[in-house]
């Protein structure tokens, strides 16, 4: 009697088994090949109807892994806009994969190219997002594969598995996307806030992104965000509210580069420069 019930416990773990590996497939597809890609186009289109105006994109490394994307964080609608200013030209696998000339009605196939193309291999930047609002909602459980949680108000250990964590996806040739501010910039600023010389205000950067920085040996790509608060102003209480798409954004896009620092003191000062000389930047 007992035989038989681990037997049928085991072939119950087996279907849930299945089940679960189905709808990973599905999430994988619905995300990679039809949310993902509407979306970035959706940027391209905002980019094309002067709502968006991107400076040196050519900077922008498409193709280029072990990436670390830091920049300011004015508006919530940040992580969604930079994480997707990439995304159309580098999801389509038809056009860039050797494997579409390949073509054929097989399963082989399929599994040839979405090996090829699976999430932790893409050039997708992992988000960090805040664990309680933006990661547990069951809203946002199909970005699950993709983002990494960070506890705001955890502690140190928590915080350490983060960066393991996000280290981990860049030594297998990932990238991430960081504010290291650590909350928007306007909760981030302070008294003795770092300026750029137009008197652009910039939180204090946790050192975190420097210790990534440092422990990965990753590219940093700072990037300035202007004008996304009003879109989406910070102090609008309903988070639903229709964004003020009648107003503009500039996202510069600075020089991808290694830090040259021993420290995390002095590599998030490196960053903190970066940053702020890309705000001074001539458009």
């Amino acid at each position: 009697m007992e035989v038989r019930s681990e037997i049928l416990n085991q072939k119950i773990r087996y279907e849930q088994s299945g089940i679960k590996d189905i709808l990973e497939e599905i999430r994988f597809l619905t995300l990679n090949y039809l949310v993902g890609p509407l979306m970035g186009l959706s940027i391209c289109l905002l980019e094309a109807l002067g709502r968006i105006k991107f400076i040196h994109f050519e900077r922008f490394p498409i193709w280029e892994e072990k990436l670390i994307i830091v920049s300011n964080h004015p508006s919530l609608l940040d992580p969604f806009i930079l994480t997707l200013m990439g995304f159309p030209w580098m999801n389509f696998p038809w056009v860039f994969s050797g494997k579409w000339k390949q073509f054929r009605f097989s399963f082989q196939w399929f599994k040839e190219l979405q090996d090829e193309f699976r999430l932790p291999k893409k050039l997708i930047p992992a988000n960090v997002p805040d664990k309680r609002n933006y990661y547990d909602p069951f809203y946002m459980k199909i970005f699950n594969g993709i983002n990494i949680p960070v506890e705001r108000n955890g502690n140190a250990q928590n915080n350490l598995n983060t960066v393991k964590a996000l280290e981990n996806i860049l030594n297998n040739g990932g990238r991430v996307l960081i504010f290291p501010e650590g909350t928007r910039t306007f909760k981030a600023i302070q008294r003795c806030a770092p300026k750029s010389r137009d008197g652009a205000e910039l939180g204090k950067l946790k050192e975190g992104v420097a210790l990534l920085a440092l422990n990965s040996g990753a590219k940093v790509l700072p990037i300035w965000v202007e004008g996304t608060d009003k879109i989406y102003p910070n102090n609008l209480r309903n988070l639903r509210a229709f964004p003020r798409l009648w107003h503009k954004v500039t996202i510069k896009i600075g020089c991808p580069f290694k830090v040259q620092s021993d420290t995390r003191q002095e590599a998030t000062l490196e960053i903190t420069r970066a940053l702020l000389n890309l705000e001074d930047e001539e458009d």
